[in-house]
């Protein structure tokens, strides 16, 4: 239910009374109040309003558990966020731009005057009491939701690229109950929160976010206060909420400066955010899923995110059969999975980490289009989109769709043209099956030529991508375009004649399939049949022509 939120406080003296706690924090002051059934939507608790039982609190270190009444009771110091878990069909009010408000900053003091970005206002002394209302929500198991990895607009005209590449295909869906952007929200002009905000809340639906290294207080000398100007719009960047089987844990898992040096970050956790995910999950079912979300990847291998605080985090999920994670930040779309004999990872099922691909795929560069957007493909060969993850229960299934495609987009197959028939040339056919994984097989036929070949995965480049960077470099070379290292987010630079700014360098992709064709075929034209098993036990085809030639003969 959609409201202009605000919170209305009501005097009373406080009292102790008997509520679910875990965790302790030392402090001089304690909130209470009630999370309640706001029966006429006036944001005011009401003495007919019932309050709601079993709901689940957090200052962002402790967490509580309203009593039968729905009072509850935490301990706040001088900077803190005190915020309710909205549980399964619940929903907290939404302000007009569709972003939850489920919190209470206390700042007295507010944020550090001489930041370059606002933060919040000094907020005074801590009410008597702050009361949540709740609107019941009919959610079922079965849901789907849809996230954006790093939007990143550096302008307002990559706002827009935004609103026209991804908000517009969105608009009137009707299967979706809510959306997440796994951060990188904006790239560094926090200014930017507010405009990209009213484009994406025309989707018409609930937006969490998630904090990325380039939504911080760069001005900031400690991590606690990175995320004064994402807190005072959107709250805390560490909290939960639940929709149906599934619990969300977002975690802002950007550690900033980086040993105390400025612009430098890394991935990790402090204390106090692993204490919160440790006493949130002491309240949730073993039988449910647990979705860790973040902006920085789990590190399969090196430090950008803290080994330390990756095997913190994994002895906390040791005990939940069902567990996910997804991140976003690298600019590639894939698939990892933490095994028990090869990393910190403590079941025998792998852990499964998704890394969504980015909404601004390759930082909204690449020469625009006849819509006047870049084409922006990642460096993986993977077009830029957003995620349509899908939940049953504990069970989930996610699919990648490119921005401007069909549903059924889902590879790109390459093979030379012409190929001579008989050649002794090595002729290489490669798959880039988008939403591909170590747990994906990929085969190949040419009808009526061959029977099934299975493929083999490579961590290799995608060639389509290799042809995008080649041609641009040969514009570079030819004076078609200026060569602007500096202007590379800049909206002004149009270049002589192509309209764009580079791709970035290409990287290897984990979603690459090859197989050498054999060449002794008729002479004619044939269909390259794929089909694709992917990790969710469904199966998936597409098809790429192919041209046998005659030997040329030279006499």
């Amino acid at each position: 239910m959609k409201q202009n939120f605000h919170f209305t406080f009501i005097l009373s003296l406080i009292a102790t009374l008997s509520i679910g706690s875990v965790g302790k924090c030392q402090t001089t002051q304690t909130v209470s109040g009630y999370v309640y059934h706001d029966a006429n939507s006036n944001q005011q608790k009401e003495d007919v309003e019932k309050g709601i039982p079993k709901v689940a609190l957090s200052n962002g270190n402790d967490v509580v558990t309203t009593n039968q009444q729905g009072y509850y009771s935490l301990p706040v110091d001088s900077d803190a966020i005190i915020f309710v878990i909205k549980p399964n069909n619940w929903m907290t009010p939404l302000n007009d731009l569709n972003l939850p408000l489920f919190y209470y900053i206390h700042k007295p003091q507010g944020s550090p005057a001489d930041f370059d970005y606002t933060g919040v206002a000094p907020t005074g002394e801590l009410p008597r009491e702050i009361n949540f209302p709740l609107y019941p929500a009919d959610t079922t198991e079965h849901f789907k939701m849809v996230v954006f990895g790093d939007p990143q607009p550096y302008t307002i005209e990559q706002v827009d690229f935004v609103a026209e590449d991804i908000v517009r295909e969105l608009i009137g869906r009707n299967d979706l109950e809510f959306g997440m952007t796994m951060g990188d929200i904006v790239g560094d002009d926090l200014d930017l929160f507010t405009p990209l905000n009213q484009a994406v809340s025309k989707i018409g639906i609930p937006w969490y976010n998630v904090i990325g290294n380039h939504d911080i207080n760069f001005d900031a000398t400690i991590d606690q206060r990175s995320d004064e100007t994402f807190e005072n719009t959107y709250g805390p960047a560490t909290y939960a909420f639940v929709y149906g089987n599934a619990h969300f844990i977002v975690v802002d898992d950007v550690i900033y400066p980086k040993d105390g040096r400025q612009y430098e970050y890394v991935g990790g956790l402090r204390p106090d955010q692993l204490n919160f995910v440790e006493n949130y999950l002491n309240t949730v079912s073993r039988e449910d899923l647990v979705v860790i979300t973040m902006h920085i990847p789990l590190a399969q291998h090196g430090e950008t995110f803290r080994k330390s605080d990756q095997k913190k985090l994994f002895d906390l999920l040791k005990d939940f059969p069902h567990s996910l994670s997804i991140s976003a930040h690298t600019h590639e779309h894939h698939h990892r999975f933490f095994h028990q004999d090869s990393s910190d990872w403590q079941r025998p099922q792998p852990h499964h980490h998704f890394n969504v691909g980015t909404t601004s795929g390759s930082w909204w560069n690449g020469m625009r289009g006849e819509n006047n957007i870049p084409h922006a493909m990642m460096r993986d060969g993977t077009p830029n989109g957003y995620s349509i993850i899908t939940f049953k229960g504990t069970d989930y299934l996610i699919d990648w769709k490119a921005a401007g495609r069909s549903e059924d987009y889902r590879m790109n197959i390459h093979v030379p043209r012409g190929i001579i028939t008989g050649t002794n040339d090595t002729v290489m056919l490669t798959v880039n099956f988008f939403n591909g994984s170590e747990q994906a097989t990929v085969e190949y036929r040419i009808s009526g030529q061959t029977d099934w070949r299975v493929m083999e995965r490579v961590n290799d480049y995608d060639p389509y991508y290799l042809i995008l960077d080649e041609n641009w470099k040969n514009f570079e070379k030819a004076g078609l375009i200026n060569a602007c290292d500096t202007c590379a987010f800049d909206s002004t630079f149009m270049g002589n004649v192509i309209s764009g700014n580079p791709l970035p360098d290409p990287k290897p992709s984990s979603h690459i399939w090859k197989s050498t064709l054999n060449t002794n075929l008729p002479v004619g034209r044939h269909v390259i049949e794929v089909r694709v098993n992917d990790q969710f036990g469904r199966t998936f085809k597409d098809y790429q022509m192919l041209r046998i030639a005659a030997p040329i003969n030279k006499d």
